[in-house]
């Protein structure tokens, strides 16, 4: 995906799920190095600071071991046996101490794209361009992300001056404890100066966060155009949408044909709306509607009762009231009973006759609100 220009208010639309996951095919997600930095030392630290004392019962061990003294004849065996046995298991075990540090680095990246990621390795022929490249280094982005690597490894060492300072005492006497005093004074120091200078990795964290959250997202937005064209591709051409349409009204067209040939009568408006009844005396309780349309199709509605001999009854306002209160497949409210039985019976009358005779009289019919209240 190229890059897009900066300036958001020519991009002030949200951008779509096709756009963001187009990005990710393309390897852009956004991605904090600080926030891996930050997990890795959590991690490790908090593993282990929790099996220091384990952990370092088994590093004297292997010194011990190391440094024992041995016939000299002896000492390729000896030698054999240290490496393989206490240096292998402190080894071993700090690879499994390692193992959920490097986990949670993979895991801390992938919770900014919500754990769907798509992992592009494409070869860019652009990424070689030396004057590209220099642009890159010289950009205000380069710029901004040497200034923050500055300030955070400026803050992690004044945090660190400042501890020390503070245990220039507690160092001075450590050489005058004994062995296991001084050994537990200092892993306790050790310990609070880890989570001391894991503070200033914290801020940076989050501020990281922010920003290249942030950043991804104004880089993402889209124009107008943009959206546009994203909508004509999702769509497809002009002549696909007019194939489409027209084989939605081939179908249209076929279902209706089919509920025409059951209708017994159609009420027309006479242009605009036409709803197809049906009625069988002793299966249906009430009258159902079969199919309607307006305009164009209300037109084909018509054309198609004439084909199959089902007679029209030119009413407008029941037309017009069946349209927009009744579904199809659904039956005739009751309270349009009275009207709609004048039809059906004009309607039977008229499949025996070779002229029909006049329309029924419909004296009232309900309003709107009044068939919502029943």
């Amino acid at each position: 995906m190229a890059d897009t220009p900066d300036d958001s208010e020519e991009r002030p639309l949200d951008p779509t799920e096709r756009r963001l996951q187009t990005a990710r095919e393309e390897g852009q997600f956004p991605q904090s190095r600080d926030l891996t930095t930050l997990i890795v030392l959590l991690a490790f630290g908090a593993t282990l600071i929790s099996l220091a004392g384990w952990y370092g019962q088994l590093l004297r061990e292997v010194v011990r071991s190391g440094l024992s003294v041995g016939p000299p004849d002896l000492w390729m065996d000896h030698l054999y046996e240290w490496a393989s046995g206490p240096l292998l298991t402190a080894g071993l075990w700090l690879l499994a101490l390692l193992l959920p540090a490097w986990l949670l680095s993979m895991i801390g990246p992938l919770a900014l794209v919500r754990f769907q990621p798509v992992f592009a390795f494409k070869f860019s022929g652009a990424r070689l361009d030396p004057i590209a490249g220099l642009g890159r280094l010289l950009s205000l982005k380069t710029v901004l992300e040497v200034l923050k690597n500055v300030l955070k490894v400026g803050a992690i060492f004044a945090v660190l001056g400042f501890y020390l300072w503070s245990l220039r005492g507690s160092l001075m006497s450590l050489p005058m404890q004994g062995f296991e005093t001084a050994l537990a004074h200092s892993l306790a120091i050790l310990e609070v100066g880890f989570w001391l200078l894991t503070l200033p990795v914290v801020v940076a964290a989050v501020i990281d966060v922010f920003i290249q959250w942030t950043d991804f997202t104004r880089r993402m937005r889209m124009s107008v155009q943009e959206m546009r064209q994203e909508m004509k591709e999702s769509e497809g051409s002009p002549e696909l949408r007019q194939r489409r349409r027209q084989r939605q009204r081939q179908l249209a067209t076929s279902r209706m044909m089919s509920a025409m040939e059951k209708a017994d009568v159609v009420l027309a408006n006479p242009d605009h709306y036409s709803v197809a009844l049906r009625y069988e005396a002793g299966k249906m309780a009430a009258p159902i509607v079969v199919a309607k349309g307006s305009d164009e199709i209300a037109l084909v509605i018509q054309q198609l009762a004439r084909e199959n001999g089902v007679p029209v009854a030119r009413i407008p306002p029941l037309a017009r009231l069946m349209y927009q209160q009744v579904k199809v497949g659904q039956t005739v409210p009751a309270a349009l009973f009275e009207a709609v039985a004048k039809v059906l019976a004009w309607a039977y009358d008229a499949r025996q006759r070779p002229q029909p005779a006049d329309l029924p009289e419909i004296d009232r019919l309900p309003t709107e609100e009044e068939l919502a209240r029943r």
